[in-house]
């Protein structure tokens, strides 16, 4: 009886089976939750988090399903911690506020809109390489 060999798969199970309870480690329910930098918005809260803000705001239409908003998620996350207090960021899943992706004419996740004084001002469909989301935002942010 090879007792290491017998409990290496056992370990690596269990090891995989933590890092996705404790960290995520890219699982699609992560992208639901709200990080530090990136606040998950619903149907109801859109209004008050996004047209009423007196910041620009970047909203993210994503799907859990969506393997490039998998490898967005990071990525945005920490672009919008660099432009804390010039822009926020938020995040839609479009299959649960099917009404907001249908009003704002989403035709597929990633997208992202740019909001500004409450009023789209531009969008980005597809996941932006993270020069191309800063630059974005330094053009959102001038004036503010």
């Amino acid at each position: 009886m090879n007792v290491a060999a017998d409990i290496k798969p056992w370990l690596a199970g269990a090891a995989g089976a933590l890092c996705l309870l404790v960290a995520g480690c890219g699982g699609s329910s992560a992208l639901n939750e709200s990080t530090v930098n990136v606040t998950h918005v619903t149907q109801m809260s859109f209004s008050d988090e996004v047209t009423r803000c007196p910041l620009p705001v970047v909203v993210e239409f994503y799907a859990t399903w969506c393997a490039p908003c998998q490898q967005l998620a990071p990525r945005l996350d920490a672009v919008a911690g660099d432009f804390q207090g010039k822009v926020k960021v938020v995040k839609v899943n479009l299959d649960e506020s099917p009404g907001l992706a249908q009003n704002f004419q989403v035709q597929g996740p990633p997208t992202l809109l740019l909001f500004k004084d409450g009023k789209l001002v531009d969008r980005i469909q597809g996941a932006p390489t993270e020069t191309e989301l800063k630059a974005k935002l330094t053009a959102l942010s001038a004036g503010k």
